[in-house]
């Protein structure tokens, strides 16, 4: 019986800290809470207010920096050459806004392109790659690169279930993936204003044949405003405010050093 009673207060001793820990946290986030009033339409904060505290991944349905990761498919020039749906600088704009975006919040990011150990095709575009020098680049000679298993262990890999996709064209090398995804169990989020295909029809019957299959339609500013959540969040407003700049350049077309007031 003493034995039993040392060893329970052993345990206790080492569950106490951890204990105390979660009840300090707890207390915090309610005085904060307490503390936040709005007067005069005008929002009153204590100082160092670093707004709301994030979500757990498991009760979080949106996009976070601890849940998502970015993949994008077939950015190369050749491929790029039959985008006729929509004009490739705004497509390359958006495509490099979201890029920076994924890079400032530490997202996991994949890069695959088709053929080029293979019958050496164009790689992926510079333009990209050099915006995000830790990305998994995956060489392919499968069309759907869900067939490709390196890719899918490389997404596996990631360990996160929100995927948001982009690809070349929109009906055939997004499309294969994006639906195999999402019968796999993953939530997959196509980023529409950052693909094309020959056609605007093929385009659109792409999206269509997504969506049909449970894949989620957004455009590539919905990314930085679901990533960031709340505006007074380090994440948001450190580092020169790299953010704001990121939307003045590329969703704005402004220059990123300009004034926002």
């Amino acid at each position: 019986m003493k034995n039993q009673f040392s060893s329970f207060k052993q345990s206790i001793k080492k569950i106490a800290p951890v204990m105390f820990t979660v009840v300090m946290s707890i207390f915090a986030i309610q005085a904060n809470a307490q503390t936040i009033k709005t007067v005069d339409g005008v929002g009153q904060y204590p100082q160092g207010y670093q707004g709301t505290p994030e979500r757990s991944v498991a009760n979080d349905p949106f996009l976070s920096p601890d849940n998502s990761v970015l993949i994008l498919i077939d950015y190369q020039e050749h491929i790029m050459m039959g985008v006729r749906n929509i004009d490739h600088e705004t497509l390359l704009n958006n495509t490099i806004g979201l890029v920076k975006t994924a890079v400032y919040f530490d997202i996991p990011i994949i890069f695959s392109h088709v053929g080029v150990g293979y019958n050496g095709s164009k790689p992926f575009l510079k333009e990209l790659t050099d915006l995000a020098p830790n990305a998994v680049i995956i060489d392919r000679t499968n069309v759907n690169a869900w067939e490709e298993k390196e890719f899918v262990d490389a997404v596996k890999a990631t360990g996160r279930n929100k995927l948001i996709m982009g690809g070349l064209w929109t009906d055939v090398c997004l499309a294969y993936p994006a639906i195999e995804a999402s019968i796999a169990g993953y939530d997959v989020y196509a980023v529409e204003d950052i693909v094309g295909s020959i056609t605007q029809t093929s385009h659109d019957n792409g999206m269509a044949r997504m969506l049909k299959a449970g894949v989620t339609p957004i455009t590539w500013n919905v990314v930085p405003a679901e990533l960031s959540r709340d505006h007074a969040r380090l994440a948001t407003s450190e580092n020169g405010n790299t953010l704001v700049k990121i939307f003045m350049k590329y969703l704005f077309g402004m220059d990123e050093n300009a004034s926002w007031e």
